[in-house]
């Protein structure tokens, strides 16, 4: 086997944090072990929860805490806890089976640590249940959390993992037990932390992605081992023309940073939690991937050799590896990061002013300034050296089937992305190359109602009225006006059913004191939150990205049902349960029947009951 160079190593190192079948899921224990045997240091930075943990643990008095560590696979939780062994024993790690005990020696006396790092190489089944040995290490751990003693105990599990582990209790589980079960949960549900002096749950899914986003940059790109650029250029995998070297320079960039970033804001905004596992594995494929190598990420060594003295570096552009497009269909479906970005549909979205600077824009001299500004401009030649012939060929009319028509559309696309990536922050939002994913309105959603939100503040008016205007044409299923002053609560003769609904119940004002309508965020999320306010009650739902979108686009003039049954069918469910919880019916003496006028409001006609 020829001896690798030091850049090899490196390489080899990142390849354990990508989406191939060798890495064994990228696993702490394995993940060190190759970091060893290569003598260079793994992928690491400060984890946003390590102080919290090690506040738990301190050396110098007597106060440990029973910690819980929750959140999504491949948030650190393992890591985390080698390092707390590190810190508190001066040794590595052992982790037998999933389970190790420590002595520390403190300033009060000895006390006593067990972890359970895997709960799955832990966890024993006896007749379907829960063992009796694990039933009585949580009755132990229970027991400190509740009561007195010197030992103390870490349990790192997955939010879904701990619920499971406590459905599998035998009926006749301790009581002590059952109450760890209901603390741990209620402190899971409310976003909270500590329950009382010696229990603590640290959910490392409350750490904004963002700034797992930031970190893992760090980690990944700030790194001496990129010396390798400069020290090995006569290996062709560290030439200038190497598809590695092209995706490391674009992703250097402050552009490319900072747009990562603000996607890492968006999952947090829409729901998606993005894990650190996830974040690297992206990172490390959109280095490294190829769709040409063998498991689609490219080996150092003769592999890389052929790969890229072909001349196909454009093939594994950064804009298309970031997004996952050298990996299967299935490779992508299962990591969330990729399912992320797959609901957000980057470069799929046709928009007519920048699709013509595409296709005509070095053809039209009105347009020329512009392409030369955005399309032209390709530092890091990335783009495809056949997409200008591919352009004639569609505008002459000249491709005959349908499979060359299919590859230029997705040529189309991925230059889409190219821009979106590249752009500089005035380019994007001079040329609006939001409109390029399904999300048209998203800097709005962030600009105008997340970031005024954290910083206390509440939207402006205009989008207010905009969201107002939205409701009211989904809910009541006509065309109101588009901005709107006011929320009508409306239902039908089949109840919330109807698709439209014309008999009026009450409506919310918006420039009532205080607003009928508010937009507040919530402790421990990112996701803002819209409050009702009709009745004397209060509704509340949360305010995440596709139903702002939604929102917009429906107030805009889209079709509701048309646009995306998911997120009517959605609307619909609100509207069912904000009725009842306004405690909001019909009166059984008379109703008032809606009528839209031409200026977009409405007109109520009442009908009386007759009486019997």
């Amino acid at each position: 086997m020829p001896i690798r160079t030091h850049g090899e190593k490196w390489i080899r190192l990142l390849r354990a944090y990508c989406p191939v079948a060798d890495n064994e899921a990228m696993q702490a224990e394995q993940v060190d072990k190759l970091a060893a045997s290569l003598g260079i240091p793994k992928l690491s930075f400060d984890h946003p929860a390590r102080g919290l943990l090690l506040d738990c643990f301190p050396k110098d008095a007597s106060t440990f805490r029973n910690v819980v560590l929750t959140g999504t696979a491949g948030d650190g939780k393992t890591s985390l806890c080698f390092e707390l062994v590190a810190e508190l024993t001066g040794r590595a790690p052992k982790a037998n089976n999933g389970i190790e005990k420590v002595s520390i020696d403190t300033a009060d006396g000895t006390r006593t640590l067990t972890l359970i790092y895997d709960v799955t190489g832990w966890r024993k089944r006896q007749d379907g249940y829960l063992s009796g040995e694990n039933v009585g290490l949580l009755e132990s751990m229970a027991t400190s959390a509740f009561g007195e003693g010197n030992d103390f105990f870490v349990l790192a599990v997955n939010d879904g993992q701990m619920h499971e582990l406590f459905r599998s209790l035998p009926a006749d589980a301790p009581e002590m037990v059952r109450q760890l079960e209901r603390s741990l949960i209620d402190l899971h549900a409310r976003n909270e932390s500590d329950c009382g002096e010696r229990l603590r749950l640290i959910n490392l899914s409350r750490i904004p992605s963002e700034r797992i986003m930031r970190l893992c940059l760090a980690a990944v790109l700030d790194r001496n081992e990129w010396a390798c650029f400069s020290n090995e250029q006569d290996n062709p995998l560290f030439s200038p023309p190497s598809s590695l070297a092209r995706n490391y320079k674009a992703l250097t960039t402050v552009e490319v940073r900072e747009r990562l970033c603000v996607l890492a804001r968006i999952a947090d905004a829409s729901g998606h939690h993005l894990p650190i596992r996830g974040v690297l594995c992206l990172l490390c494929n959109a280095l490294l991937g190829h769709p040409d190598a063998r498991d689609r990420v490219i080996r150092p060594g003769a592999e890389a050799d052929t790969l890229l003295r072909k001349g196909t570096s454009h093939r594994a552009a950064l804009h298309r590896t970031l997004f996952g497009e050298n990996l299967t269909v299935t490779n992508r479906r299962k990591r969330e990061v990729y399912r992320f970005l797959s609901m957000l549909h980057i470069g799929e979205e046709t928009t007519n002013d920048l699709d013509e600077l595409f296709i005509f824009g070095s053809r039209d001299q009105e347009l020329d300034a512009a392409y030369q500004d955005l399309i032209a401009a390709d530092p890091f030649l990335q783009r495809n050296p056949d997409f200008d012939g591919l352009v004639t060929r569609y505008i002459r009319g000249d491709m005959g089937d349908e499979d060359e028509t299919t590859h230029f559309l997705e040529e189309l696309a991925s230059e889409r992305r190219r821009v979106f990536l590249q752009a500089s922050a005035q380019q994007f939002r001079k040329y609006a190359l939001w409109k390029t994913s399904v999300f048209h309105h998203a800097l709005e959603f962030l600009d105008d109602i997340v970031i005024p939100i954290r910083s206390g503040k509440s939207p402006s008016r205009s989008h207010v009225r905009k969201m107002a205007s939205g409701l009211n044409r989904i809910w009541t299923g006509m065309l109101l006006a588009d901005h709107a002053n006011e929320i009508y609560l409306t239902t039908g003769l089949d109840l919330t059913t109807s698709p439209v609904s014309d008999i009026y119940l009450t409506q919310v004002e918006l420039d009532s004191e205080a607003p009928g309508l508010s937009i507040v965020g919530k402790e421990g999320s990112s996701i803002p939150v819209a409050v009702l306010h009709a009745n004397g009650r209060d509704f509340r739902f949360d305010l995440t990205l596709p139903r702002f979108e939604f929102l917009c686009r429906v107030a805009d003039g889209a079709m509701p049902s048309s646009f995306s049954r998911e997120s009517c069918t959605d609307f619909m469910s609100l509207k069912q349960r904000c009725l009842r919880d306004l405690h909001l019916r019909a009166s059984s003496r008379s109703l008032h029947l809606i009528d839209v006028l031409g200026n977009g409001t409405i007109q109520r006609l009442p009908i009386h009951m007759v009486e019997q």
